[in-house]
């Protein structure tokens, strides 16, 4: 494992082609383009971590192309990718498979995703600017844009109307606002102790930029005042009792706080707005969405993490996967079905032009009334989304100790500026035990 993330470190940070694995074996050529295939029949596997991804497969097949996919369900992102690995290492696994970008330069490390730089590249017009960028690393890319998905603000409508505030345009403002609704019984928010993803992405928010490739080596730089700057509202928000603390493995208790309004808000994005609407009864109806708060003095941001498909580099047929892999996240039809929240996923479109999908995104019974406000805070969300953010080689495992850090934070046993400069010292450790330059 710390071989394969040397030998990727030395040759991603100096731009150069990572051959399709890293560990060493299969030297196969690239396929041509991701946007044709010309090719023999072939039959495919392709591994899915939520159920209602074979309705892209089913709709591939009906173009009658010489591919013939396979769909293998897989009991969630962690077991797929426990059992990709437990394959790939066997010899074998999916030609094709979902993962998020966390997660991709650790796979790309170990030689399981292959290098697409050449297949994709003559597609790059059809990506937003932020999906595309988010699957490279070093300038090369080792997965397909699967889904983009922006995140913004869901308020419980008549709590901030029986408060008599307006939603807050700025997270200073959003502590203030807590201060008042919590004198009315009501918190603004919930912050789980093992759900670290409000402290990263405010962060990011800020302009944090944790790993960064820079010459021959890797900059870390979770220790920043961006990085501080969050922690500092994190801090306020836990140290003012403005947040409930509920954890998803009691979900079931925080849905009911949300549907009586003793959780004022949410920071979410397309997909969750579904299970939401699926989890709640008298609480429907009573959620507007808003764009995200802003830190004061500076533009709207948001941030987005990005869904994959990436294609193994033992797949014998690459030029077949990476064309079924770019169809699926590009053909209307496809990306229509894995937006829709009932058929498909509700995953944003990693497309150009979303705009048109917007629409299946939208929870009406959740938003009841409000439903009108959806389309533009969406494609608000779309244009305002931060996409300077690179994940480093050890993301996966940092994010582990992270976790660790993050509850800890929350139960008041350290203070949340207390994550950044623990949680660097671990990854520079990490990265030198593994033979990766650090930078300064």
């Amino acid at each position: 494992m710390r071989d394969a993330k040397r030998r990727w470190a030395s040759v991603i940070a100096a731009a150069l082609a990572l051959s399709s694995t890293a560990c060493g074996g299969n030297t196969d050529e690239q396929p041509v383009t991701a946007g044709k295939y010309d090719g023999a029949p072939v039959t495919i596997e392709f591994w899915g971590s939520k159920p209602n991804l074979k309705v892209l497969a089913e709709e591939f097949t009906k173009q009658g192309t010489p591919i013939t996919v396979k769909f293998v369900e897989q009991a969630g992102a962690v077991e797929l990718t426990k059992n990709l690995r437990n394959a790939f290492t066997s010899g074998g696994g999916p030609c094709v498979f979902d993962t998020a970008t966390e997660d991709l330069n650790s796979l790309a490390s170990d030689g399981i995703a292959a290098d697409l730089t050449g297949a994709l590249k003559p597609s790059q017009t059809d990506y937003s600017p932020a999906a595309w960028n988010a699957v490279q690393s070093g300038g090369k890319m080792y997965g397909v844009p699967a889904s983009s998905i922006p995140n913004f603000m869901l308020y419980n409508a008549p709590a901030f109307q029986r408060a008599g505030l307006p939603y807050p345009k700025t997270w200073e403002e959003f502590i203030e606002a807590g201060k008042k609704l919590k004198s009315q019984g009501v918190k603004i928010y919930n912050l789980a102790g093992e759900d670290y993803t409000t402290y990263l992405y405010l962060a990011w928010q800020a302009g944090a930029q944790w790993w960064q490739l820079k010459g021959d080596g890797w900059k870390v730089a979770v220790d920043s005042a961006p990085t501080a700057k969050s922690a500092e509202v994190l801090q306020q928000l836990i140290d003012n009792d403005l947040v409930e603390k509920i954890s998803y493995n009691e979900f079931a208790a925080m849905m009911q706080d949300y549907n009586g309004g003793k959780i004022a808000s949410r920071q979410l994005s397309t997909w969750q707005t579904q299970s939401m609407q699926n989890k709640l009864t008298t609480g429907l109806g009573q959620w507007e969405p808003a764009p995200n708060p802003t830190f004061a003095g500076e533009a709207p941001a948001n941030v987005s993490f990005t869904r994959v498909y990436a294609v193994n580099s033992k797949c014998a047929n690459k030029d077949a996967a990476a064309y079924f892999a770019h169809w699926i996240s590009t053909n209307p039809s496809a990306v229509g079905l894995a937006a829709d929240g009932s058929k498909g996923v509700a995953w944003f479109p990693a497309v150009a032009n979303p705009k048109p999908y917007i629409k299946a995104t939208q929870p009406t019974a959740l938003l009841g009334r409000y439903a009108d406000a959806w389309q533009s805070v969406v494609e608000n969300a779309v244009t305002t989304q931060k996409g300077d953010w690179t994940y480093g080689p050890d993301a996966a495992s940092a994010f582990k100790v992270l976790a660790d850090l993050w509850g800890k934070a929350v139960a008041r046993q350290i203070r949340v500026a207390d994550i950044a400069p623990q949680l660097q010292q671990w990854i520079v450790s990490d990265l030198k035990q593994s033979g990766i330059t650090v930078v300064p």
